[in-house]
Parts: C-alpha cells; structure tokens; sequence
C-alpha cells in the first residue's frame, strides 16, 4: 500500500512538474513574441534568446539531478548502427517541405535568428512533450503516454489561426502535427532517446518556415497529406517492430 501511495505520489508530482513547465515555457514564448516584434521590432531576437536560455537551463537542472538519460538525452551511440537505420525515415519525412523550393527574403542576422529559434523549438517542445510529459505518464500507462501528449501538441496548433491561417491549413497542421507528434512519441519508446526527435522537430520547423510565400494552398494541403501519410506509416511500422532498439551497454 505504502508503495503504491508512493508512485501515486510520483506520478502526480512529475505531472504537476510537467504542465507547469509547459505552461512557462508557452508564455515565454508569447512575450518573446511580443517584445521581439512590437518592442525591439527584430522580429524572432527574443525568441532566439529563450530557445538558448531554456534549453541551458533544463539541460543544466536536469544534469545535475542526473536525469539526463531518464528523459532520452543520450547519445546516439546508445543506439546499435543498424538501429540508426530507423531514424533515416523520420529524416526523410521532416525533408518533405523542401519538395516544394525554398524561399529566402531576410538578412543575415533574421535567418541566423529564426534557424536559432526554431533549432530550440525542436529541442523545447520535444524535452517537454515527449520527455517530462510522456515519461511521467509512461510510468502509469505507456499507451496513454504515447498518445496523449502527441493529441495535446497537435491541438496547440490550432493557436496558428491566430497568426492568419485558414482554416483549411490549420485543421491539416493540427492532423500533422498529432502524427509527427505520435511518431516521436512511438520513437522515443523504442529507443528511450529523444534526439532524433529532437533533430527532426527542428528541421521540419526550419523547412517550413522558409517555404516560398507564393506557395497555392493546394500545394500546401498535398505537402501535409503526404507528412501526416508518412508519419502514419512509420508510426505503424515503430509500433510493430517487437524489439527496444537500443543498445544495452
């Protein structure tokens, strides 16, 4: 009884800790905005300060307590070569923008900040989803943990509405958010190593924002279709492969 009660306890304290840490991390963000744009009027300069800062300071709090490896910041040598072969998919899926051109209209200083803060994003929103989030359901019940957090950052693309999208993109960005979300999620179970993920999240976010502005909204809801397709197979294919793909050592 007294050890249940414990891991109760645990459960209820990881998930406080988690939804505090996203609740802080979603505001931080909102007043990086702010401040980049209307004050300082160098727009993502904030936000690539946060994105440097907040990783720091996880990265520092989280090596300190030694639980580095427990929420999947390992290196990929953990990883068997032949089980790296996994994350070349996942490449392959966040790549897909660039099927589409690039298109390139900023300083140097603007594209130096934007890739900062979307590198951040990757690491940000994966160290929160996927780690504090997913890992402290996962010790309840790992069918949730894989799923929840992935259909909770999913429907936080619906705040894109607010940015000007249509309705159309935004339903498409929220689907394929969950499935790319759901695929990390399936990753990160296999292999406890949230780097991948990490790397990937980033490269989708960079690849999408230099997009060409001329872009039809049709060739925007085919780039989605064949995201949200491709990460639902992956997914599939993660879910049926039996083994934990890492390497005991």
């Amino acid at each position: 009884m007294i050890n249940l009660i414990n891991k109760n306890n645990k459960f209820i304290k990881e998930i406080q800790y988690s939804i505090v840490l996203i609740i802080i991390y979603f505001i931080l963000v909102i007043l990086a905005n702010i401040l980049s744009d209307r004050i300082i009027k160098i727009p993502n300069s904030i936000n690539a300060l946060v994105e440097i800062i907040f990783p720091i300071i996880v990265i520092t709090l989280l090596k300190r307590k030694k639980l580095l490896s427990y929420y999947g910041i390992n290196s990929l040598k953990k990883l068997e070569f032949k089980n790296l072969l996994y994350f070349i998919p996942m490449i392959i899926i966040s790549l897909v923008n660039l099927g589409f051109g690039i298109y390139i209209n900023y300083s140097c200083l603007q594209i130096l900040l934007i890739s900062i803060a979307m590198l951040g994003v990757g690491f940000s929103e994966e160290i929160l989803f996927r780690g504090f989030l997913m890992k402290a359901i996962m010790n309840k019940n790992p069918k949730v943990a894989i799923l929840l957090p992935s259909i909770i950052f999913g429907i936080i693309h619906i705040t894109n509405l607010f940015s000007g999208s249509n309705i159309v993109m935004t339903t498409l960005q929220v689907i394929y958010a969950t499935f790319f979300a759901l695929m990390c999620s399936m990753f990160f179970y296999k292999t406890n190593n949230i780097i991948p993920c990490m790397i990937c999240h980033s490269i989708t976010n960079i690849t999408y924002t230099f997009l060409p502005n001329n872009l039809s909204i049709e060739y925007q809801c085919i780039g989605c279709i064949s995201m949200i397709i491709s990460s639902v197979f992956y997914t599939w294919y993660l879910y049926k492969t039996k083994k934990i793909l890492v390497k005991i050592v």
